[in-house]
């Protein structure tokens, strides 16, 4: 297992999942328990360290700040489904997403969340980010407290992009989501002033 596998894992998920934006959470959970059952505990585990090494790239006030603008809120628990959402949305939008957090304005899911013909909730994926374990559960009939870490050092193939300087504006976001900006700006100056 390493990062390209896991990316392709991922993406077949993602294809198996379909277009709709209908429970993504749910469909994408189940689609990647599939793939993974299908591997050794050992791969699985392997999957869930890249996995978890991908969402914990998210964690940044700018990826915060977009995340806080499309859902009507972001606490830690939102920003930890929302990475497991950028991850299922496949290598091209994360690695996109990573460089320019603006760009999700252009994403057909936060349009639709923006017109009000998507829930805004859509890319907060919790069963999606607990899949690997849900496998790994499903795989050794154990139960686990968190993932099974394989204690092996996880590099990922691209540097952790450039953050975007704070305070940080998101004009594409902000213009989707003007309420939303509003209320950001008030309860954290800091990051948009």
């Amino acid at each position: 297992m390493d990062e390209n596998r896991c990316w392709e894992i991922i993406e077949a998920a993602r294809d198996e999942a379909g277009p709709a934006w209908d429970d993504l959470d749910g469909r994408l959970a189940a689609a990647l328990v599939r793939q993974l059952t299908a591997l050794a505990p050992e791969q699985v585990a392997r999957f869930g360290d890249y996995f978890r090494a991908l969402q914990l790239r998210v964690h940044r006030e700018d990826l915060f700040i977009a995340a806080f603008l499309i859902h009507h809120g972001c606490g830690d628990d939102s920003l930890g489904d929302f990475s497991a959402g950028l991850v299922g949305l496949g290598r091209d939008w994360y690695t996109r997403a990573l460089k320019d957090p603006d760009c999700l304005a252009e994403h057909p899911a936060v349009r639709g969340v923006a017109a009000g013909r998507v829930d805004f909730s859509v890319l907060l994926t919790e069963r999606f980010r607990y899949a690997p374990l849900r496998a790994l559960q499903a795989l050794t009939g154990e139960e686990y407290d968190g993932y099974y870490d394989s204690t092996e050092p996880v590099y990922l193939s691209d540097p952790p992009p450039s953050v975007t300087p704070l305070p940080c504006r998101l004009a594409g976001l902000a213009a989707l989501f003007p309420q939303q900006q509003v209320y950001l700006r008030q309860l954290y100056p800091q990051l948009t002033a």
